[in-house]
């Protein structure tokens, strides 16, 4: 602003040289440290973020800029000097002014020539921003000084004034010149371009230009990849801030407490410049109130002075350092706080989560009379694992026991915590403006008038505060909804195959759909809460400024338009400031709780080093028991007690024991995964990962005596390739990997695959069968460096022959020679050959343990193979031949797409491999017409938004009609003549006291007059009611938008459900599960939550933009063509930012699921990965995967700054041209004034929030198109005819010249199928690996469509029968039992048709309940101190025990028999069995056998067998081959074919020929 006297000029000239020569100092340190130091010139450059390359280098130049500054600053010491003597003759004043100025000049000009010499290009860099501040100082003081004395040498000097203009010029390009210094060449970490933000120039870094090639590229192509965004620098590399957050002493200190110091600097900066723009935010008001006063005191048709002018000026000014501080203080919430914080913290869970106790089951002290949980399970330590159902804990204990909780304190808390830090500068805001506002509205007002508004305020405040409550209790009832709605999906998607096979999808769908129906509650309630708090926000401003006015009207007889509208708009940025307390105020409450949670997880227990070091594995009186974080009693853990047993070094060892003995936890102790209680554990102490030295192994040194390798009892699978997953980031040794591959018996696998060994394994291994997965895993081991191996239960799922296969070749053939074998196993038998050391588990310790040569003599041996089983199934199970080489295979099941017809066929080996899992696909461009108009019509149609539109537009309307009125009343008074001098608050603190004019009418000087008061109430009168009907449909709008969201989402999500649920198992299988769950939750929380807000304001703030334009039209038409031209601007802007924001927004979609899915993957094998020692690899994994999820982010937050920045720029100029053109045109009043410039300031922000909420509701929108494209997936045929109520009756199978396919493009695997089955017949379906078994289950049940040919069950055509009515009459006990989370009665029983009796009876029938039965109740045993041993609880005896996820508080053995009690309870007329042989002891196998034989008496049973002796004695025996029928009869039919028969030749190859004669004969 303008300054009036020469002293004032004198003492700003004089404190701006002080401010220079302080920014001079850096310059002259710098050349001091250059003369002294001669450094060298910079031929390499490498920082924290990266180096620089050779390319980087030669491209990086600032030669221009530095010309640029020095020429600019040596023409503005020349020109100053020419001043200097110009006014040489003049006062002592001005030579002194101009003296100072050529003072200034000089030290600028030595700033700029240190920056030109300077040859680091940081140091440069920084120079360069001292130069911009003393430069824009500088220019600043010349301009002010301009404004002074310009008019005056317009007409008396034109050629000093001519001078002043060129060094006003030099001034500006001078410190345009220095902020366009480069700060660095381009560098590169790990051979990847960092982010530019640190490397250009600094005018690109704050107007957020460094990534503009960005929008081009994205327009190009119409999309970006990740490999188009720029690396993370190290403030926000995931490695980088995890490891500077260990630097810091965070030990003792709260965890918020430690994040606050942490990125203190980023805070302190943030506050200070929230403070700044808190003050700067009402400039563009205050500039407003000094225009209108100024056209209030005017005299009418008198010209506009130098005054009216600057105020243009300085509105200008004012709005865009506003606009600019404003857009960097969200910039600094975003890149320094929010993105750093939320890497940081997934970091540090992460790290933890490879250094936690592996805590497994639910909180013991709570579960009295509950069983404790089965050893062999969970001894598997890379099971995922949940409390147990139905019993009621705390969240921090969930949050401790299950694995989703603990991937929800990245997915959720971080995000919530992170979230919160972006948004906490709030709340100083508020309060900086709030005292701001008061003072500039207590001298507008007076304190009267504001106290009347405020008392409104007050008044809505409880109401505002009630409903914020509301509105948080409903938003945590939503939380909890969510939770339990991904709990249900999740279970859901995980047991799909067993849902199909029972054609249980209407049931789970109506199970899912009524979580869901619980969530649209929760959020209707959240609707509703957040209608009434935007009530309050819009009704706040409107009686505030209501009240004020009349107040101030009644007080003072009048209303100037500056009073008016300044007032009006200060209220409703003061309103819009408040209004977001109570809702950051839950924010805080959720943040803080998030930071709990995560404090609580990161201050857990972590394994400690229970061994000591030795050469040997050995345990020294020894007790040991699962770990656990809380203090528990013993007597209520499962403690194995005092071992005393050396594991000779080198050789095999085998550990015995039935079911629920602690063999894995034997094992889990070798590992350290266990809590020693007593005695003392010595292992070999591996070498870190570090020491190892693996990129230099060779043969000669690959085995490193003291590592160890783990095969888990539950295998865990990456989803990678097969030889990535038996490699596992060793060299690749292609010799020791044929001989792996060779003897863990893959190498038929492997030729039976397309892609061979590089054939990708989806999620968990989900297209390898069983037995397959093992091996896989066998085979990490095998190929393995470690010198010990730790193998639990490997020959649990595959068949006799590939067990002794593995047995000779691997576990005592070359690869195995001198290294410590551990293995667990119910195989003692045929393990006795070549064992050298035997343990065997029961009672909570050792029965036996020793030598074998020792146990042997002892007479011990043969009594441990007694409790193992009878000599004779020791004998059968051990001389089965298998009847495939594999009881399943990838070519068997076709989910690769592998061809099984020609087993022995040298497969064709493919360029590149195909992925099982496929890439999840990103829409490109603009989200498609299609999904805007399915979500438009499922939310209500064309009439529900057309009478949307109205509301919107009747909303506008009374917007503008109340701010017109405002102007009609304002003016009035105008017109009345009321311009008597007064102050306009009775106080004159800031010396603002105007006089409105000096005609003067007699009646309003004497007193005011009754028309004036009648005109009052009149003009209040109206426009309240205006008020009221704009709050009131203000608020009803967003809550009709509601209404349309809720139906729409309740619609999406009926057909999405419905369409996953009945999706071709094919699809589920190559799906990751975190990608359809993403659907289910994240996509939908979108479309539930924020869609309907983006659509309500977008909506309102491009109506508001419409109305801005029709205000400014009752200034001037010509208003329409500025406007035109800033919209056709910010068009193009928005353009290139939707092109650019689209793509990165989806990016952020697809970033996310890979940190979840790693995150859960790791959780799940921690055993193994910490087992081999790979927690680093799978560190900085996760660092990879959470940096490429913060890119994303970072660049999406970029591009916002980018275009918001731009908007302010160019809404500060139509505000500007609004004033021009008010000063322009002749006869306009200052009421019109205030009306159009009120509109005029909210230009910039309608533009931005009409930009940035139509993209929001695009990229939400994203979600939407996500989740339509689920729900136009094809789905199983939903066609057929109803069968007859009691179909099957009788269970009689016909198939007729069967041809069945994988996939259309695919060759049959079945071909010509032709055989029949009668009534109640037992069926064995045996033949070597692809020869269709798997596929006729697949057809029997219709998972493959015929190509051709037939199935009849019972007369009936199965293809024209429904699908759910043809499932649900037949009945399938898979290879893999699949139990779902609840009680063992909802196992049985899911929706309650059954009674408990019966449930019981078929408990019994299977040996669940027998008391006899030791192996059924033995599981997860107690052992409490003392010499008595009470009875275990057996789980079965009380249907409402519960069951954990996938019933892993269950063996395996009682999985598989409550699996066969399920298959009772349906009583099925057919019944197809795929025969297991998991890890259950020989007795539970018995059971299984017995039960099958008991309980099936009266249906036609097809058995898919592996052990021969198994259907030796069913009535007919089906051998396939190549897809069809080889052979058919009864197995005594089929042995007397001699030696032309291929059963008889299975049976003379499998070694026990007499005992299978025995059976098929009935001799045995």
């Amino acid at each position: 602003m303008p300054l009036n006297d020469s002293d004032s000029m004198l003492k700003v000239i004089g404190t701006g040289l002080a401010v220079i020569g302080v920014c001079s100092v850096p310059a002259l340190g710098s050349t001091v440290s250059r003369l002294t130091r001669r450094d060298a010139h910079q031929d390499t450059y490498e920082d924290g973020d990266g180096k620089a390359s050779l390319e980087s280098l030669k491209a990086y130049s600032a030669k221009l800029s530095k010309t640029f500054a020095v020429v600019s600053a040596g023409a503005g010491f020349a020109v100053s000097i020419a001043l200097l003597v110009i006014s040489a003759p003049a006062a002592d004043r001005g030579l002194l002014t101009s003296s100072l100025v050529t003072a200034a000049w000089a030290l600028l000009l030595f700033q700029a020539f240190a920056l030109a010499s300077s040859r680091s290009s940081v140091q440069a860099y920084n120079l360069g921003i001292y130069l911009f501040f003393s430069a824009a100082l500088l220019a600043g003081i010349l301009l002010s000084q301009a404004t002074t004395i310009g008019g005056s040498l317009l007409h008396s000097a034109p050629v000093s004034l001519t001078l002043r203009v060129v060094e006003l010029v030099s001034g500006i390009s001078l410190a345009i010149s220095a902020l366009c210094i480069p700060r660095r060449p381009d560098v590169f970490y790990q051979g990847e371009l960092v982010d530019r933000m640190r490397t250009a120039s600094a005018f690109s870094r704050f107007t957020w230009s460094w990534a503009s090639n960005l929008p081009e590229l994205a327009s190009t192509k119409k999309d970006l990849d990740l490999l188009d965004l720029p690396r993370p620098s190290r403030f926000f590399r995931a490695a980088a801030v995890s490891a500077s957050w260990r630097v810091q002493k965070t030990a003792g200190k709260r965890l918020w407490l430690a994040l606050v110091w942490a990125h203190i600097k980023p805070l302190t900066s943030q506050w200070f410049l929230t403070f700044i723009s808190s003050i700067l935010n009402f400039g563009p008001q205050w500039v407003i109130l000094q225009l209108l006063r100024y056209l209030e005191a005017r005299e009418p048709g008198s010209g506009q002075g130098m005054e009216a002018w600057m105020w243009v000026f300085w509105l200008g000014v004012a709005m865009i350092s506003q606009g600019w501080i404003e857009t960097y203080v969200w910039w600094l919430a975003c890149a320094d706080l929010q993105i750093p914080v939320r890497a940081q913290l997934s970091a540090l869970i992460f790290e933890k989560s490879m250094r936690r106790k592996d805590v497994k089951g639910a909180d013991k002290t709570k579960k009295k009379g509950l069983e404790e949980r089965n050893t062999e399970s969970s001894g598997a330590s890379t099971a995922p694992d949940r409390p147990e159902a139905g019993v009621e804990e705390d969240k921090s204990e969930e949050l401790m026991k299950s694995k989703q909780s603990t991937v929800n304190l990245i997915g959720v808390d971080t995000q919530r915590v992170s979230d919160f830090c972006q948004y906490q500068n709030l709340f100083p805001a508020s309060f900086f403006k709030l005292v701001v506002s008061l003072a500039f509205l207590l001298d507008l007002l007076g304190w009267k008038a504001l106290l009347a508004g405020f008392s409104a305020m007050v008044a809505i405040m409880p109401i505002n505060i009630y409903f914020s409550q509301k509105y948080s209790a409903a938003q945590d009832r939503l939380m909890k909804v969510r939770d339990e709605k991904m709990g249900v999906v999740t279970e859901a998607l995980q047991g799909i195959r067993q849902i199909k096979f029972s054609a249980l999808e209407p049931e789970w769908e109506a199970k899912i759909g009524t979580v869901r129906e619980r969530e649209l509650s929760a959020v209707w309630d959240v609707f509703k809460n957040d209608t009434m708090l935007i009530g309050c926000w819009v009704t706040s401003p409107l009686l505030l400024a209501a009240l004020s006015l009349a107040v101030y009207a009644s007080i003072y007889g009048s209303l100037a338009p500056s009073v008016a509208f300044v007032s009006l708009g200060v209220f409703e940025s003061l309103e819009m400031t408040l209004s977001v307390v109570p809702e950051l105020t839950t924010d805080l409450l959720d943040a803080w709780v998030s930071l709990d949670r995560i404090e609580q997880y990161l201050n857990s227990p972590e394994l400690e080093a229970t061994s000591k070091q030795s050469d040997e594995v050995a345990f020294e009186n020894a007790s040991i028991a699962w770990p656990t974080d809380e203090v528990v009693d013993e007597s209520e853990r499962f403690v194995l007690r005092n071992i005393n047993v050396t594991f000779p070094k080198g050789e095999l060892s085998v550990i015995s024991g039935k079911t629920g003995t602690g063999k894995s936890l034997m094992l889990a102790a070798i590992l350290g995964e266990v809590d020693v209680l007593a005695g003392a554990l010595y292992v070999p102490r591996a070498p870190p990962l570090s020491e190892r030295h693996d990129d230099k192994a060779n043969k000669g040194n690959w085995i490193i005596p003291n590592a160890i390798a783990y095969v888990a009892q539950i295998p865990w699978i990456e989803n990678a390739s097969i030889r990535d997953n038996i490699v596992f980031g060793l060299p690749f040794d292609e010799e020791r990997y044929k001989k792996t591959i060779d003897v863990c018996a893959l190498t038929k696998d492997l030729e039976m695959l397309d892609d061979g060994e590089n054939t990708e394994i989806g999620a968990n291994g989900i297209n390898l069968s069983g037995g397959q997965k093992w091996r896989v895993t066998l085979a990490r081991a095998v190929y393995s460096r470690a010198g010990i191996l730790v193998l639990d239960d490997i020959f649990s799922a595959v068949d006799a022959h590939v067990g002794r296969h593995i047995f000779e070749k691997c576990l005592n053939g070359e690869l195995a020679v001198g290294r410590t074998r551990i293995l667990v196993t119910h195989h003692v038998a045929l393990c006795e050959a070549k064992a050298k050391f035997l343990m065997e588990l029961g009672n909570g310790g050792v029965l036996h343990a020793g030598l074998l040569s020792e146990l042997r003599e002892e007479g011990m041996l043969q009594k441990i193979r007694s409790h193992e089983q009878t000599a004779d199934e020791i004998e059968t199970d051990e001389l089965t031949t298998a009847v495939n080489s594999e009881d399943s295979s990838v070519g068997e099941r076709e989910q690769d797409g592998a061809n099984p017809a020609a087993p022995n066929k040298a497969p064709y080996k493919a360029p590149e491999a195909r992925k099982f899992v496929e890439e999840e696909g990103r829409e490109r461009g603009a989200v498609k017409m299609h999904v805007y108009w399915t979500y438009l019509k499922d939310s209500g149609g064309f009439s529900f938004w057309a009478f949307a539109l109205c509301i919107y537009l009747l909303v506008q309307v009374f917007h503008i009609g109340r701010s017109w009125w405002l102007k009609i009343w304002t003016g009035n008074y105008e017109e009345q003549g009321a311009d008597q001098q007064f102050s306009l608050n009775g106080s004159s603190a800031y010396g603002y006291s105007y006089t409105e004019g000096i005609r003067q009418s007699i009646h309003i000087m004497s007193a005011p007059s009754p028309s004036v008061q009648g005109s009052l109430s009149f003009y209040l009168g109206v426009y309240i009611a205006l008020a009221v009907i704009s709050s009131i449909t203000g608020t009803l709008k967003y809550l009709y938008v509601y209404i349309g969201s809720i139906r729409a989402s309740r619609s999406l999500f009926a057909k999405l459900n419905f369409t996953v649920l009945r999706a071709p198992t094919r699809w589920l299988d190559t799906v990751p599960l975190g990608r359809i769950l993403n659907r289910y939750t994240a996509d939908f929380n979108t479309i539930d939550s924020e869609l309907a807000n983006a659509v309500s304001f977008g909506s309102n703030s491009f109506l508001s933009l419409m109305a801005v334009i029709v205000a400014g039209l009752f200034v001037s038409p010509y208003i329409v063509l500025f406007a035109f031209i800033l919209l056709s601007i910010c068009l193009y802007y928005a353009i290139r930012y939707l092109h650019v924001a689209r793509p990165v927004k989806r990016l952020e979609s697809t970033t996310k699921s890979p940190v979840f899915e790693q995150f859960g993957s790791a959780l799940t094998g921690v055993a193994t990965i910490r087992a081999f020692g790979k927690a680093p690899v799978y560190v900085d994994r996760m660092h990879r995967k959470i940096d490429d999820y913060s890119t994303s982010t970072w660049y999406l937050w970029l591009f916002n700054r980018w275009m918001g920045w731009r908007m302010s720029l160019i809404g500060s100029f139509f505000s500007i041209f609004v004033s021009v053109l008010i000063l322009l045109t002749p006869g306009i009043d200052s009421a019109l004034a205030g009306f159009a410039l009120a509109f005029a300031l909210d230009f910039s922000s309608s533009v931005m929030w009409t930009i940035r909420f139509y993209a929001t509701v695009e990229l939400n929108m994203n979600a939407a198109e996500r989740i339509i494209e689920y729900t136009e997936l094809p789905t199983e045929s939903l066609g057929g005819q109803s069968p007859p109520a009691a179909w099957p009756t009788e269970g009689r199978i016909e198939v007729n010249d069967l041809v069945v396919a994988y996939a259309p493009d695919l060759p049959p695997v079945l071909k010509g199928l032709t055989f029949s089955v009668n009534r109640n017949e037992r069926i064995g379906v045996v033949g070597r690996t692809g020869a269709g078994k798997s596929s006729l289950t697949l057809a029997l049940f219709r998972f493959l469509e015929a190509r051709s040919g037939s199935i009849y069950i019972d007369g009936l055509d199965v293809s024209q029968i429904k699908l759910h009515d043809l499932r649900s009459r037949l009945a399938i006990i898979p290879q893999d039992p699949v139990l779902f989370s609840g009680t063992i009665r909802s196992n049985l029983d899911p929706f309650d048709h059954h009674t408990d009796e019966e449930l019981r009876d078929c408990l019994e029938r299977v040996h669940l309940v027998n008391n006899d039965t030791s192996a059924a109740s033995s599981s997860g045993s107690t052992t409490p101190v003392g010499s008595i041993t009470p009875k275990n609880t057996n789980p079965f005896s009380n249907l409402s025990s519960p069951v954990s996820e996938g019933g892993l508080n269950l063996s395996q053995g009682q999985r598989q028999l409550l699996c066969l009690a399920r298959a009772i309870v349906s009583r099925p007329r057919v019944m197809v069995l795929d025969e297991a042989t998991s890890a259950v002891d020989m007795h539970t196998d018995a059971l299984i056998q017995r039960s099958i034989r008991e309980e099936f008496t009266d249906a036609t049973l097809l058995v898919i067998a592996h052990r021969l002796s198994t259907i030796a004695d069913f009535d007919r025996v089906l051998v396939l081959s190549d897809g069809q029928v080889a052979e058919f009869g009864t197995p005594k039919e089929l042995w007397e074919k001699g030696d032309a028969g291929i059963f008889r030749g299975m049976c003379e190859e499998s070694g026990e020929r007499e005992k299978l004669k025995g059976i098929v004969y009935g001799e045995k």
